[in-house]
C-alpha cells in the first residue's frame, strides 16, 4: 500500500507458509484495529469465509480493504488431544482466499480455543495499516482526537491517525478479594477488578476510557453445579456493560476466547488494553529537553523492578511496527526445547527486518500444557529468561501476556508471537 510512492507497510514473505513472516508499518499508516469477528455452524471452512466476509463488509463501510490489513488472529474451536489437522487446513484455504488478491498475505497466528461467544465455531480479529488519506474516509471524530471509526461500524473498527503515540499494557489478572480464603470470585466480580486494574495504568499515563483503541478479553471455564465446565460470558458481559456505565465514550473493539488459561488457580480472566495518546507525542516531550536521558523512544516501558516482564509500554508517534506471526516448533518434544527453539526462529526472522530482541515491546505466548501447569509453566518461563531480562545479554523486558489454551497446530506445545518497534 502506497501514498505518492511512500510505502506504508512492507511485507516479508515467509517461505512455503500461506502467511507471511512479518509486517513493517510505517508511523504514516493510519492504524485501525477491529473487533472479534464470530461464525458457526459445524463447516468451519465457510464459518471462517463468512466472518472474513463480515471483516471485508466492515473495512469497505469504512473505505478501506483487505489489502491493508497487516496481521491476523484465528481462534478455532477445539478440543484437548484432538489433532488441529483438518481445522487447520479449512482455516487456511478460506484464509488465502480471503487474501488471493493481496501481493503477499498479512502475518498469522492461530490457536485452538475451547470456546467462544455465542457458540461461534471459530473467531478472528485483525490489524489494518491504511493510507494516510483513509481517515478522511472515517466520518466520525472521537473525544481523543487522534481516533477516528466509521459511523456504520462504529464498534467494529477504531483507527488512530498517522505519527500518533500508542500505549499496550500487559495482560492482567484479578486480584483477590479481600477476607482469608475468599478467593477470586465470579466471573463479573473479576472482569471487574481486572478492568479496574487497567483503568489505574491508564490514568498513570494520563489517559482514560475515550483513549482506548482496542481490548483483547481471554476468559476461561469453571466447574458448574450440573457437571462438566464452561465459560461464564454472561458474566463478562455484565463486567464489561458495569465498565462503560459511567464512560462518556463508547466501548472500543472487543476480542473475546475462553480458554483454559489460569482458572486451576481460581483465575478466569485476563485482559489487555491498546490506547493512543489525545497528544500526538503522547508522554515523549521531555520535561528538560538538555537532559542526557531525554529521549525515550521508541518504546517506554514502566513496570515494577522485580517484575520479569513490563507493566506497559508506549510508543513513540514516529516509530514503525513490526507485526510477527506466531512461531511453533514441530521437531522438539517438551515445551522448554519448543520454546528455545521458537523462540530462536523468532530472532532470526527479527533479523530479517533489521531488529533484536530489545526492539520486542510485546511479546505473546500460548502454551498447550499437558500434565502439570505449575512445571510446563516454569519451564516456559525458564526459556523466556534467556532473551528477556537478562542482566548481560538483553534487560529490556517487554510487556507480555502467557496464557495456557487448547491446542495448537501441528501438537505444538506453545507458539510465540511478537511486536517489534524501531525506527
Amino acid at each position: 500500500m502506497t501514498l505518492l510512492s511512500k510505502e506504508v507497510f512492507k511485507i516479508t514473505p515467509l517461505e512455503g507458509a500461506a502467511y507471511s513472516s512479518a509486517a513493517t508499518v510505517d508511523p504514516l499508516a493510519t492504524l485501525v484495529f477491529t473487533k472479534s469477528y464470530t461464525s458457526g455452524g459445524d463447516d468451519l471452512g465457510k464459518a471462517a469465509a463468512d466472518a472474513f466476509a463480515d471483516l471485508a463488509d466492515d473495512l469497505a463501510a469504512a473505505g478501506l480493504s483487505m489489502e491493508s490489513v497487516v496481521n491476523v488472529r484465528g481462534y478455532l474451536r477445539s478440543e484437548k488431544g484432538e489433532e488441529m489437522g483438518d481445522a487447520t487446513g479449512l482455516w487456511s484455504g478460506a484464509f488465502s482466499e480471503a487474501f488471493a488478491a493481496n501481493e503477499h498475505a498479512p502475518t498469522r497466528t492461530t490457536i485452538g480455543v475451547t470456546d467462544l461467544p455465542d457458540e461461534a465455531l471459530l473467531a478472528l480479529d485483525a490489524v489494518v495499516a491504511a493510507a494516510p488519506e483513509a481517515v478522511a474516509a472515517l466520518d466520525e471524530s472521537w473525544a481523543n482526537g487522534r481516533i477516528y471509526f466509521s459511523g456504520e461500524s462504529a464498534g467494529a473498527l477504531r483507527a488512530v491517525r498517522p505519527y500518533s503515540s500508542l500505549l499496550i499494557t500487559s495482560g492482567v489478572l484479578a486480584d483477590s478479594l479481600q477476607g482469608e480464603s475468599a478467593g477470586f470470585g465470579s466471573m463479573e466480580q473479576q472482569t471487574s477488578s481486572v478492568l479496574s486494574k487497567l483503568d489505574a495504568v491508564l490514568r498513570s499515563w494520563g489517559l482514560g476510557r475515550s483513549d482506548l483503541v482496542f481490548v483483547r478479553a481471554m476468559l476461561s471455564p469453571e466447574e458448574v453445579e450440573e457437571g462438566g465446565m464452561a465459560t461464564d460470558f454472561a458474566g463478562f458481559d455484565e463486567g464489561w456493560a458495569s465498565f462503560w456505565e459511567t464512560a462518556s465514550s463508547e466501548a472500543p473493539p472487543l476480542s473475546v476466547f475462553s480458554a483454559p488459561g489460569f482458572s486451576s488457580t481460581g483465575r478466569i480472566v485476563e485482559v489487555e488494553f491498546y490506547a493512543a495518546f489525545p497528544d500526538a507525542m503522547g508522554p515523549f516531550v521531555p520535561e528538560d529537553p538538555g537532559a542526557e536521558d531525554a529521549a525515550r523512544g521508541p518504546a517506554w516501558r514502566e513496570g515494577s523492578e522485580s517484575s520479569f516482564l513490563s507493566r506497559s509500554v508506549a510508543v513513540a508517534r514516529d516509530a514503525k511496527l513490526t507485526w510477527f506471526a506466531g512461531v511453533i516448533d514441530r521437531n522438539e518434544t517438551d515445551i522448554y526445547k519448543q520454546a528455545m527453539q521458537s523462540l530462536l526462529t523468532l530472532e532470526s526472522r527479527l533479523g530479517e527486518v533489521g531488529l533484536d530482541y530489545p526492539d520486542v515491546m510485546q511479546l505473546r505466548a500460548y502454551l498447550n500444557i499437558q500434565d502439570s501447569f505449575r512445571a510446563e509453566f516454569g519451564e516456559w518461563n525458564k526459556a523466556y529468561r534467556r532473551f528477556f531480562d537478562h542482566s548481560k545479554l538483553n534487560p529490556d523486558k517487554p510487556v507480555r501476556t502467557a496464557f495456557p489454551i487448547e491446542e495448537l497446530p501441528a501438537g505444538a506445545l506453545i507458539e510465540i508471537e511478537a511486536l517489534g518497534v524501531s525506527y
